[in-house]
């Protein structure tokens, strides 16, 4: 059993999801950016039994009009089966500017995760530590912390707290991406394509989780087995927690 823990499958067209993603024969957790992707992420949910929907806006999209937005997001949470919510999340790396009023957008989105027993999928590059504090705040029982790149010394504090990191293709070409999957225990990774992103000349595809069990293997110098074992029994239980499973 194969999970994609991150990928954008509202940007793809209906055809590619058909042609290309579907015959892959794994479940795919889809994202999305923002209220128009959310409402298209539960529509592919509804044509597509493999697809786990998560709505959120995206903290490269927080703006003026986000407060607006995310309420918007929320009512759609309260009227549908909603059981993940993401891509949501913090990012002081690349748009710091706005870093204020994500924290006040994350906080909405916390506040109906703890009230539901929601899984979050968390965005939180540059602000790994601000948002493992919101998580703990909010009593988040399940985050999946998406391609973290975080401090080493957090990986301990996620595992026991019972969060999931999530790695993906760029594995092949980001040194700090490999250093976390040398140093985290196999109990708490998730794999992930975060596709249809393009990183560093890689066009990011669901069909690339597939390759991510060996390079895994590789970098930690175990046996493929034992990473497949471990990484499907977690998948299962997202899935699981989800009712997919």
């Amino acid at each position: 059993m194969v999970l994609d823990a991150h990928c954008h499958l509202h940007e793809y067209s209906e055809e590619s999801i058909e042609n290309d993603i579907a015959s892959l024969g794994i479940y795919v957790l889809a994202v999305s950016d923002d209220y128009k992707s959310s409402l298209r992420t539960l529509d592919l949910s509804r044509r597509f039994p493999w697809v786990i929907p998560a709505v959120g806006l995206h903290p490269w999209n927080v703006g003026d009009s986000s407060l607006q937005e995310a309420r918007n997001i929320i009512d759609v949470i309260e009227a549908r089966d909603v059981m993940v919510l993401g891509e949501i999340g913090l990012d002081k790396k690349f748009r710091y500017e706005t870093f204020d009023k994500q924290i006040e957008i994350l906080k909405m989105f916390l506040s109906i995760a703890r009230d539901r027993n929601l899984v979050v999928n968390i965005h939180a590059a540059g602000a790994w530590r601000e948002a493992l504090e919101l998580l703990y705040r909010y009593d988040i029982s399940l985050a999946i912390i998406h391609w973290y790149t975080g401090p080493i010394e957090l990986l301990k504090e996620i595992a026991d707290r019972g969060y999931r990191i999530t790695i993906n293709p760029a594995i092949s070409i980001q040194e700090k991406h490999r250093e976390i999957v040398r140093a985290a225990p196999l109990e708490v990774m998730l794999l992930e394509s975060d596709a249809p992103y393009r990183y560093r000349g890689i066009d990011m595809h669901p069909k690339m989780v597939l390759e991510l069990y060996r390079v895994i293997a590789s970098i930690k110098s175990i046996d493929i087995d034992s990473v497949i074992d471990v990484i499907s029994r977690t998948s299962e239980e997202f899935l699981r927690k989800v009712k997919r499973f």
